[in-house]
């Protein structure tokens, strides 16, 4: 896996908080995500439909993002 360069308006801050502040952009741990497996690998796919009845890209945290319990 390769490493994330932090930015450098994080770079002084406690690390606690850089870690905080990337996971707030990503769907990690909303109860929408759903893993399947396809073609010999994982994958992570959303399950919510947006307005239009299309499938939501996952990876980018949306309005409809709900922690698990």
């Amino acid at each position: 896996m390769m490493e994330k360069e932090i930015p450098s308006r994080l770079m002084f801050r406690d690390p606690l908080q850089i870690m905080l502040a990337n996971e707030a952009r990503t769907c990690r741990g909303c109860i929408h995500q759903h893993t399947e497996h396809a073609f010999g690998a994982d994958v992570i796919i959303c399950t919510k439909s947006d307005e239009n009845g299309r499938r939501r890209n996952h990876g980018r945290r949306c309005r409809d993002y709900k922690e698990t319990a």
